[in-house]
């Protein structure tokens, strides 16, 4: 079986102390006994993420895919010559990023492009016969338990399309975000990086579905 990965620096295995070995992508492969491939990269977003995703699977094929997506904040911008450039309010540099998050950005905006990827690469899976797994970084109180909260009682047009997505929250649904659980953190941060111990979790739920699919 031919494994596939995309994510930002959770995937990417950031704060490990040997990230090519503690990361849930290898634990999970090893699992499987299976070769794998791993795009990732630190502080991407959920376009750069998809995009990534969904021009490696045109080209190569992928018995399983699992992709996490990342915070919602994290959002591209196209520049005259047609580059993709990320901003982020985890660093920002310019006065246009910082006049954007002040003036523009808020929690729907950044929710419903994270539904729009997770539409569009369904949509791209099933259209091509693509079974994959996912799983989100954080954010679940907007984007899930209770969107009504920023949405003014509805759900806004995307997520309203992947209203039968069931997506695994990492945060909640694997380390049920509490403060008794700090091992699953980097340095016991709730909220941060996942630990070696996080990473166990992740891969044994990862393989979890991957088995129910």
């Amino acid at each position: 079986m031919k494994l596939f990965f995309s994510g930002c620096s959770i995937t990417w295995g950031d704060e490990l102390e040997d990230r090519m070995s503690e990361r849930f992508s290898t634990l999970v492969s090893n699992h499987y006994k299976s070769p794998n491939t791993v795009l990732s990269e630190r502080g991407i977003s959920n376009d750069c993420i998809v995009r990534n995703s969904i021009n490696y699977l045109q080209n190569n094929k992928a018995d399983m895919v699992v992709i996490q997506y990342t915070v919602p904040s994290r959002i591209e911008y196209y520049t005259a010559n047609e580059d993709p450039l990320l901003w982020t309010p985890q660093r920002i540099k310019s006065m246009k990023q910082r006049d954007y998050y002040t003036r523009v950005y808020n929690d729907v905006l950044g929710v419903e492009n994270l539904w729009k990827n997770i539409f569009l690469f369904d949509s791209f899976c099933k259209s091509v016969g693509q079974k994959y797994v996912s799983i989100i970084a954080d954010h679940y109180e907007p984007t899930l338990r209770k969107p009504e909260k920023f949405y003014n009682g509805k759900l806004g047009y995307w997520r309203s399309l992947c209203k039968d997505y069931k997506p695994l929250w990492m945060h909640m649904d694997i380390f049920k975000h509490t403060k008794e659980n700090q091992q699953y953190y980097a340095n016991g941060l709730d909220g941060g990086h996942p630990s070696a111990e996080g990473h166990k979790a992740i891969a044994n739920k990862i393989i979890e579905l991957i088995d129910a699919i």
